[in-house]
């Protein structure tokens, strides 16, 4: 099999895996979910633990934890033999992820206080920050060690890589990255069905849900072959998931989107100068 080569061949270095074993994530992705879902949450299995350590260890973390052990270590390391690595999990990107994901909260929080300023609307510390450091802390820890570092381990440094190896030699590099976002973060909204279903979601609703998890998955998707960090990707999914502002507001949301398309957009800019370079210094 022909790799990619060039400024984004690092997080394509993996070997291409059978149809099989994919399927095979997919169904064990849809059990897990399922079980978790329509049956952990429901019964409340990990609420001791959560009352145990102050709201420390929620239930999203238990769950991530959970499914990080059995998809990712058992399933994806264990059986199908893929290095870490290959999944995303790269030892010199830790310190640079982190570091741009205090950036980009950082970002949030003065677009956040800009729009609340420009809205009129007086700017408040968020008392809860204070006042409940374990929940609001903890809610963070469950997205970053659990639900979003899980989520972008099988749908980003996985499933997407994977469909972009089996669609390689047919379409052109460009359309090829285009259609690999499409396929893998449509299965991505597909299993947050059970997910949704137990949230209450109906009609309309869910079809306007489903679209945009397509959407917010092809973003992160682009944010991983722009900066070619996972750990970055999980910060900011982290981010999105969690309302961790300074200054109480309606805003959060949209002030996270808000870098969201800055920082692809910057991205994207980048690269298009650093190609135009190149093309540059080979016609001279």
């Amino acid at each position: 099999m022909q790799l990619e080569t060039g400024e984004h061949a690092g997080i394509y270095t993996g070997k291409r895996i059978s149809a099989w074993f994919i399927v095979g994530l997919i169904i064990l992705e849809i059990i897990f979910a399922m079980t978790v879902n329509l049956f952990f949450f429901e019964k409340g299995t990990f609420d001791g633990i959560n009352r145990l350590t102050r709201g420390w260890m929620n239930a999203t973390l238990c769950a991530g934890l959970l499914g990080l052990m059995v998809i990712v270590v058992i399933y994806l390391w264990a059986m199908v033999r893929i290095p870490l690595r290959d999944l995303g999990l790269r030892r010199e990107k830790l310190l640079a992820g982190c570091l741009w994901t205090f950036v980009f909260w950082l970002a949030v929080n003065v677009i956040s206080a800009c729009i609340n300023l420009i809205a009129g609307t007086a700017l408040t510390w968020n008392q809860d920050l204070a006042d409940f450091p374990n929940l609001l802390l903890g809610a963070l820890l469950g997205q970053l060690f659990g639900n979003a570092l899980l989520e972008e381990i099988i749908f980003r440094g996985f499933l997407f890589v994977q469909i972009q190896h089996w669609l390689s030699g047919t379409v052109k590099p460009s359309s090829r990255i285009v259609k690999a976002m499409l396929i893998s973060q449509t299965i991505f909204a597909l299993m947050h069905i059970p997910n949704r279903i137990y949230g209450g979601l109906s009609g309309m609703e869910f079809v306007y849900d489903f679209i945009q998890l397509v959407i917010l998955g092809m973003l992160f998707a682009l944010l991983y072959v722009l900066t070619r960090n996972l750990f970055i990707v999980v910060g900011i999914h982290s981010l999105l998931n969690v309302n961790l502002m300074i200054w109480t507001g309606s805003y959060a949301t949209t002030a996270s989107l808000t870098c969201m398309g800055f920082a692809i957009g910057i991205l994207l800019l980048l690269r298009r100068n650093k190609l135009h370079s190149r093309k540059s210094v080979i016609h001279y």
